[in-house]
């Protein structure tokens, strides 16, 4: 089980490091009020690279199968 939970949280870590590094999410600090002590820290989001992130796979998964699509099977008597 425990090996399990270590395979789970890598796909998770690596999940997080791979958005980061696409660019779906951006953290960011604003300049600090002097005299505070307190930290802001933004997380951004961007839907739209996203979006055209999984359109681009998509098209890269359709060129790499020549455009051969699932024809649905037809049930069993």
């Amino acid at each position: 089980m425990k090996k399990i939970g270590a395979a789970l949280m890598a796909l998770v870590m690596l999940g997080i490091s791979l958005s980061f590094y696409r660019g779906w999410f951006v953290l960011s600090k604003p300049a600090a009020e002097a005299g505070s002590s307190k930290v802001n820290i933004i997380l951004v989001t961007d839907p739209s690279k996203m979006k055209q992130d999984v359109q681009t796979a998509k098209d890269k998964t359709t060129e790499l199968t020549c455009g051969v699509s699932p024809t649905p099977r037809k049930p069993r008597s």
